[in-house]
């Protein structure tokens, strides 16, 4: 997970070795795992969507927040969490996505037939980048703006970075190095470019998007214009 933030550029099969060695095929699950916490926590912070319910006046009161906690444990505890077994085979889920890859085969996604249901995930997500409300080309720049600012090491995601001139490209490389120091002027200047509130939101979801498959096909060797437009 650490490496996935300060060196996914350096990501690839390799690092999933130690896992395999563990949890077998499961390591597959470890990724699409990760490559949702990088897409939801993206948004979140893109947006600035307050990951506190309590408002904020009551949040000093520790007290208070332990019961919020304690409430929450409560209702979890009582949900059937085991997991499901998984009704679609690698078959099923091949045939599906195949209209979808364009001049790829399904071939290219063997790695994943232990796994099935990563086949499924990243249908969902070719079918959805292709409802995006977000042009083509501009799904291109912010491709190329996430990969080419995906950290190396580190001071790649700290400190202060020059960033792109381009209201959007900025936005998605803040989004990629920092996703958190989004800041209300950035938003204004997609704004004046001529963005508005779906707009933006589809922004997020495009930088979101990019940042979770830059990382999946790394760790899988899958090759990345599978999504990439």
């Amino acid at each position: 997970m650490r490496r996935s933030h300060a060196e996914a550029a350096r990501l690839g099969p390799a690092d999933l070795v130690l896992l395999r060695a563990v949890a077998g095929d499961g390591a597959l699950d470890y990724v699409l795992v990760l490559g949702v916490f990088h897409f939801i926590n993206r948004i979140a912070d893109l947006l600035h969507v307050d990951p506190e319910a309590l408002p904020e006046r009551l949040r000093r009161f520790e007290s208070i927040r332990r019961l919020g906690v304690h409430v929450a444990s409560r209702i979890l505890a009582r949900g059937d969490m085991e997991n499901r077994p998984y009704a679609v085979g690698w078959d099923d889920a091949r045939s599906r996505i195949a209209p979808l890859l364009g001049r790829h085969g399904t071939d290219a996604l063997r790695a994943l037939a232990p796994r099935p249901k990563l086949v499924e995930a990243l249908q969902l997500a070719l079918e959805e980048r292709a409802r995006s409300g977000v042009d083509r080309a501009t799904l291109q720049r912010i491709d190329r703006t996430v990969e080419a600012a995906l950290p190396v090491a580190a001071a790649d995601v700290e400190g202060f970075h020059p960033r792109p001139p381009d209201p959007v490209e900025a936005f998605a490389f803040v989004g990629t190095r920092y996703a958190y120091r989004a800041t209300a002027d950035m938003i204004d200047a997609l704004r004046r470019a001529g963005y508005d509130d779906l707009g933006i939101l589809d922004l997020a979801i495009a930088v979101a998007d990019a940042n979770q498959w830059a990382r999946t096909h790394r760790l899988l060797g899958l090759p990345p214009d599978l999504f990439y437009v």
